[in-house]
């Protein structure tokens, strides 16, 4: 459950006063935490009683003080800390009085019942009465208590919906509880509906049995059931309310646009702006994020719906482009849904190699002619695009566009001799992809039909560990699977290509090494294009993982194309290093180590309960909850800025900066500091600015953000007990998220839009690369050394300077002739910029814009499971 302990130093009461008021307070949900300045909010007053020594005493003798005093008492009530926290009577006798005594010397009770009073509601915002029951009782007897308890409602067929309004299959029932759904004390339930071809009647493909096993061919029907969670969003009445969002999104099909242009906000921004112009001068419908996304309107729905609507995907592929999560599940959402795709190509090499298997056969718009690029010189600096040449580029969409969306209705593929004159597209298989594929899912160039013969596997491994690639390969085979190894269709590709060719080779030296090398690139891109068309077809990927296969272009090249796209299993084939974007790509996934001795019995289990799509769904949205509760958690009107580094200093000077930065952070108003409760750069930080801002009598604004427990052993690092859970850190505020560590970094990095990089070994690059991913700023302070410096992989990007930002600040980070407190102030002006100027938006989380969500209260719910 979430935790948040505030220091004693900051909340306690006045220890001077000795009469003390009595309210009462209804019931109010589970995970509600009292907030004074809220006037709904009826307290009934009860009297007043008084104690001596309330510092001392315990809950539970001023129960009994309480209990002396006052006669019009519940015949049993609990007492409430200043959070609005429930204290259970076992707990009172350990707790002292003065944590339910707030500033104004009030104590708040309420009614002790052993279960919640919980609101049964339809999403069409019709009440259909309540049920007394446990929070923690399984949906599966939930039914039966909404069933016993509302007998008189004679309630249909109904499926319960979570916090994102997804609906909760019948064999989830019995994995969840009323806490993983409850919102705002309120259960919400959609009605089964017999038709589904309207907007408003959504019906949803509900398994209804729990013993029948989730094959291959089962993966078409859950799709289906996956691809309405969209619609029940529209009716879930916590999201009609804001904004009237279900209006909004209802019209969708009356502003659906022809173009959309996908970029990386840091680097082109102002191109797309440009390009839009351009393209709407043409007489096309475009779409970009920055117009077509309100105030209220969920971010990712609104991405997959433009996506799953548009006719032509105009990716602008930068630098970072395919590098950034949300860039990278754009083009893959396209792709899968079979849509027109043209890149405008800012690159001196095509294609990109994290989206080198995706763009194998794609045609791409180059942004200058290579004489425009000799002439202007300088061919990297892509941060001014002429006027000419994005009319030049728009001119030559368009065409493309006009000749081909009139033949959207074809089924034309690929090939090795694509046409100049029309686009094309290729058809790609859903047999099993992650990807929510709302609206176009029965695309006919998305084809979705089951896999005839044994359920596919590919087994992506470098060369170098065949060995163990063909054990686990007869391992898999005996137990009823198809194994592709992608080193066996390397070589089979690389045979194919050469030695017909061989023959040819023409006696020159010169001569021969560049057709060997033409060879070698030839055998590449069809190796591509069979990786692509075989991955499309299987259920799952596992990665064999080695040093060899983290240095290998091509093995990136597979992992990036995979992840998001289709189930995967990681593999330890030996120890050693695993690269940042290795481990950003693999994510929480469990690694399984072939050196066990018992691995491929376990290997097996996993592979069987992969092929149940029920975990994978939940995992990347469980992963987006946590990371909105924990934004919601937060001051919601403060911009928040991620303190990263090491646990111990190596750099002489590193712990005077970090003294220094805090210090001259704690001078802006409400900036929340967030560190990730372990020793060394976040602690001595976080206390450098937790103790000016008291000394200035400013609210603390620290906040620490920890993992409820890591099988690690890390009591190094952090203040962690002795059953892995960690403690309280003992100044600001402490937050569990996340069941590790690991998985505390990706919730991080997808909630603060800033951070803070000093010095930092692994760890912190790995933390550096998860804020990449999510296409936001890190602010290296280089001088300090270690990840901040360059070191462990970190993501070069890092060190480019950020829009709006001052180049002698940006350079001060990394002068060694700097004092420590020109750093600091250098920092504190890089961030005033950044927010200033919102060059990345702080406050545009990409998953919850302006922080609006259906989960209204979410900044009381738990933020693990």
């Amino acid at each position: 459950m979430q935790s948040i302990r505030s220091s004693p130093n900051y909340l306690n009461p006045r220890q001077s006063s000795n009469v003390i008021g009595i309210r009462f307070i209804a019931n109010k949900p589970f995970h509600h935490q009292l907030d004074h300045r809220d006037t709904s909010t009826v307290y009934h007053v009860l009297g007043v009683v008084v104690c001596d020594n309330i510092s001392d005493a315990s809950i539970q003798q001023l129960r009994l003080c309480i209990a002396n005093q006052l006669d019009n008492l519940p015949q049993s009530f609990r007492f409430l800390t200043r959070k609005g926290w429930p204290v259970n009577s076992n707990q009172e006798m350990c707790i002292r009085a003065s944590h339910v005594v707030d500033h104004d010397n009030l104590v708040t009770i309420q009614t002790a019942v052993d279960e919640c009073r919980i609101g049964i509601m339809s999403t069409d915002k019709k009440p259909l009465g309540f049920i007394f029951a446990k929070i923690t009782l399984l949906l599966s007897e939930t039914r039966r208590e909404i069933n016993q308890q509302l007998k008189g409602a004679k309630l249909a067929a109904f499926t319960f919906l979570d916090h994102n309004c997804w609906p909760v299959f019948t064999f989830q029932e019995e994995r969840l509880t009323i806490a993983d759904i409850i919102t705002q004390q309120i259960i919400y339930i959609q009605f089964q509906a017999p038709d589904n071809s309207k907007l408003g009647s959504v019906a949803v493909a509900i398994p209804h049995s729990n013993d029948t096993p989730i094959k291959n061919k089962d993966f078409n029907a859950l799709t289906t059931a996956a691809d309405s969670i969209r619609s029940h969003r529209l009716f879930h009445p916590a999201v009609a309310n804001l904004q009237n969002r279900s209006k909004a999104i209802a019209v969708k099909d009356n502003s659906e646009k022809e173009i959309l242009i996908s970029y990386v906000r840091a680097e082109a921004a102002l191109h797309a702006l440009s390009l839009k112009e351009e393209f709407e001068k043409l007489g096309f419908s475009v779409y970009l994020d920055v117009h077509e996304i309100k105030c209220g309107v969920d971010w990712q729905d609104s991405l997959n719906d433009a996506v799953s609507s548009c006719e032509v995907f105009v990716p602008l592929v930068t630098p970072r482009y395919g590098k950034t999560q949300w860039t990278n599940r754009e083009i893959k959402l396209a792709d899968v849904l079979g849509k027109y795709v043209v890149p405008v190509n800012f690159l001196s090499d095509w294609p990109p190699a994290c989206l080198a298997i995706q763009f194998a056969t794609t045609q791409f718009v180059p942004w200058k002619t290579t004489e425009n690029i000799l002439k202007d010189g300088n061919k990297d600096d892509i941060s001014y695009w002429d006027k000419v040449y994005v009319v030049g580029v728009a001119q030559q969409i368009g065409e493309l566009c006009r000749r081909s969306i009139s033949l959207s209705g074809s089924t034309e593929t690929f090939d090795d001799e694509n046409s100049d004159t029309q686009l094309q597209k290729r058809i790609s298989m859903i047999r099993s992809c992650p990807l929510q594929l709302f609206g176009n899912a029965s695309s006919p160039m998305a084809s979705q039909e089951p896999r005839d013969g044994k359920p596919l596997i590919i087994l992506s491994c470098h060369p170098t560990q065949d060995n163990i690639a063909n054990e686990i390969k007869n391992c898999l085979e005996e137990e009823g699977y198809e194994i592709v190894l992608t080193s066996e269709l390397m070589a089979d590709l690389y045979k194919t290509v050469n030695e017909p060719a061989k023959k040819k080779l023409r006696s020159n030296k010169r001569a021969k090494i560049s057709q060997k090398t033409e060879l070698t690139e030839k055998a590449t891109k069809r190796m591509r294009i069979e990786f692509q068309r075989i991955t499309d077809e299987a259920c799952m990927v596992i990665f064999l993982l080695s040093q060899a296969f983290a240095t290998s272009r091509l093995c990136q090249q597979q992992v990036y194309y995979c992840e998001h796209r289709k189930r995967f299993i990681p593999l330890k084939a030996e120890e050693f290093a695993m690269p940042g974007w290795l481990s950003m790509l693999i994510g929480t996934a469990p690694l399984e180590d072939v050196q066990r001795k018992d691995y491929k019995q376990t290997l097996v289990a996993r592979v069987r309960q992969t092929f149940n799509r029920e975990d994978n769904l939940l995992n990347d949205a469980d992963i987006s909850l946590k990371s909105y509760l924990l934004r919601e958690t937060l001051p919601r009107s403060d911009p928040c800025v991620y303190i990263s580094g090491g646990t111990k200093f190596y750099s002489k000077n590193t712990e005077a900066i970090c003294k220094s930065i805090g210090a001259c952070l704690a001078d802006f108003d409400n900036l929340s500091l967030i560190t990730g409760g372990f020793y060394g750069v976040g602690d001595v930080l976080g206390r450098s600015f937790y103790n000016k801002r008291i000394t200035s009598k400013k609210e603390p604004l620290v906040y620490h953000v920890l993992p409820v427990r890591d099988e690690q052993d890390r009591s190094l690092q952090a203040r962690q007990n002795s059953d892995k859970t960690f403690m309280d850190v003992p100044f600001g505020s402490t937050i569990f998220a996340g069941d590790n560590v690991r998985e505390r970094e990706i919730i991080v990095s997808k909630a603060i839009s800033i951070c803070i990089l000093i010095e930092g070994g692994p760890g912190a690059a790995h933390e550096a690369e998860q804020f990449c991913w999510n296409d936001h700023t890190v602010i290296p302070i280089k001088v300090t050394g270690g990840a901040a410096g360059g070191k462990f992989n970190v993501p070069q990007q890092i060190f480019e300077l950020p829009r709006n930002v001052c180049l002698d600040d940006w350079e001060t980070l990394a002068d060694r002739l700097a004092t420590v407190d020109d750093i600091g102030v250098a920092v504190l002006n890089i961030i005033n910029c950044l927010l200033n100027g919102n060059s990345l938006g702080d406050y545009r989380n990409e998953d919850y814009p302006n922080h609006q969500s259906p989960l209204s209260t979410a900044s009381t719910l738990p933020l693990t499971q």
